[in-house]
């Protein structure tokens, strides 16, 4: 998406998080200095080596008026203190300012959630040029009455996140040659969304690269119904005890039934955590091996709608098979930036169309890969019949 200009109003923080209709003291001082940057509809970007040009300044009345302050010689202090509060992008077609709140801050950037529109009407001279002189005093006036108002948006407990169906599991997969370099796959892909590729992604905020490394003690469950069959996985945790991950599926499929449950008992031999799942779960299973798994994860989020993804490959060896490993690239949905809403169909589009790009991208560099919802569980089970058989 693209917007005919962008500025950024900075000012003390107090002046975000006071209570709705309170008055700022008449001498509060704001600032708006003009962008480079480009949002999508829903979360901006904002590097601050982007600002283009100087800084304009305005002090608050102590009601709902801005007027234009000459500030020269006395940057300093006031600028020191000031925080981010909007961003404002100037949408020609739509006839309005889009103002984008700020929900995370590093030195180098800031990520800004979509809020609100206030409508305006740009006069012809700006319209027939590729860019708009600063919001007035009164767009900016009005941003400033309602940040209480945008705050308490994008400020709750959730931080502004929600998970579309929560214990559902959507994901696609390709299994990988057991040679690739998972690591430099990840990392290339990474650098490749960070330029800009698909356009409509970027890297998630603060959290663009994990590295993983966990071991899994896997048990298949086959009863007491239908609807508990699958797996239940014991992964141990650093502080002792384990995480039960538990998928519920029939086949290998798009979407499966997925819970994690900490178990803070010490259970410390498959025996145990057998009688765990029978006994206190009240689950048929059987043990089907152990197996470490190293993961890389590019996060991404789209623009446009919010939805968070993460783009992984990852390696499992197996004790009992030392002599085979099984590699796998995932595109998972993670959760979803925003007001919460129904949104399904638009995340499943946007995973769709993440594993066309990803495809391409495959081929594009010889990397050999199969589409397939193959799971660690079946492939665990395959191992184990072809050990029987053999």
């Amino acid at each position: 998406m693209s917007y005919a200009s962008c500025w950024l109003l900075t000012g003390a923080w107090h002046a975000r998080y006071r209570a709705p209709g309170e008055n700022l003291p008449s001498d509060t001082m704001f600032h708006v200095q003009p962008m480079t940057t480009r949002p999508g509809y829903a979360t901006a970007m904002v590097d601050w080596a982007e600002r283009t040009g100087p800084s304009s300044s305005y002090r608050h009345n102590g009601s709902q008026l801005l007027k234009r302050s000459d500030t020269t010689g006395v940057e300093g202090v006031a600028r020191r203190e000031s925080m981010p509060l909007v961003v404002l992008a100037a949408d020609f077609r739509q006839r309005c300012w889009v103002v984008y709140v700020p929900s995370r801050l590093n030195e180098e950037a800031g990520l800004f959630h979509r809020v609100a529109e206030i409508a305006h009407a740009f006069s012809f001279a700006e319209n027939s040029r590729a860019t708009t002189t600063e919001p007035s005093a009164g767009v900016l006036a009005e941003v400033v009455d309602r940040l209480p108002e945008f705050s308490a948006t994008v400020g709750s407990h959730e931080c502004w996140y929600f998970t579309i169906d929560a214990g559902v599991e959507y994901e696609h997969k390709f299994t990988l040659d057991p040679e690739t370099d998972i690591y430099a796959l990840t990392r290339d892909i990474a650098a490749e969304i960070a330029r800009g590729e698909p356009d409509y992604l970027r890297l998630e905020f603060a959290n663009a690269f994990e590295m993983w490394q966990f071991h899994n003690y896997m048990f298949e469950v086959t009863g007491p119904t239908s609807a508990d069959c699958g797996y239940a996985s014991f992964i141990p945790r650093r502080a002792g005890g384990h995480v039960i991950k538990r998928k519920r599926f029939t086949q290998d499929g798009f979407a499966r039934y997925e819970t994690k449950t900490p178990v803070p008992e010490g259970l410390t031999d498959i025996a145990q955590m057998q009688s765990y799942l029978h006994d206190r779960l009240g689950l048929e299973v059987s043990y089907l091996g152990d197996f470490t798994r190293t993961r890389f994860d590019s996060n991404v989020e789209s623009v446009h709608t919010g939805h968070i993804y993460s783009i992984m490959a990852d390696r499992c060896v197996f004790a009992k098979y030392p002599d085979t490993a099984l590699q796998q690239l995932e595109i998972e949905y993670l959760r979803s930036r925003g007001t919460e809403r129904e949104c399904r169909s638009e995340m499943i589009d946007e995973l769709n169309s993440l594993r066309g790009w990803t495809t391409q991208r495959l081929a594009d560099q010889a990397v050999p890969a199969k589409m397939s919802y193959l799971s660690k569980y079946t492939f665990l089970r395959r191992l184990a019949q072809q050990r029987t058989v053999g």
